[in-house]
């Protein structure tokens, strides 16, 4: 891998039923604890796409940036460990590095 490049991770997301089952003080206590670590972990957001009017699979679609490989590691043992956010959201990711500014360059 390029040296120190930030990590891109493409994320698709589809909400499952046992995030809607939550309590609204559950949901906010969930989202903000989230947030809070993804902060801790340097992360941007690039972009977020809501698709659920235009698609039945995935309900967002995302991009973020993380500084480094290991921010990203310590983001998926929370994601697994503390939040089990396997429980409330069906996921796919794909990481990469960033190239667009170096593609059409002649």
């Amino acid at each position: 891998m390029a040296e120190n490049k930030p990590i891109i991770r493409v994320y698709f997301a589809k909400i499952r039923e046992a995030y809607y089952d939550l309590s609204e003080e559950k949901k906010a206590q969930f989202m903000q604890r989230d947030r809070e670590q993804m902060d801790e972990c340097g992360m941007k957001l690039i972009l977020t796409i809501d698709c659920r009017w235009s698609n039945e699979e995935w309900d967002y679609i995302g991009v973020e940036e993380w500084p480094t490989l290991e921010s990203l590691e310590k983001r998926t043992r929370f994601e697994k460990e503390e939040l089990a956010t396997f429980r409330y959201v069906e996921s796919k990711t794909y990481l990469g590095t960033r190239v667009m500014g170096e593609y059409g360059i002649e």
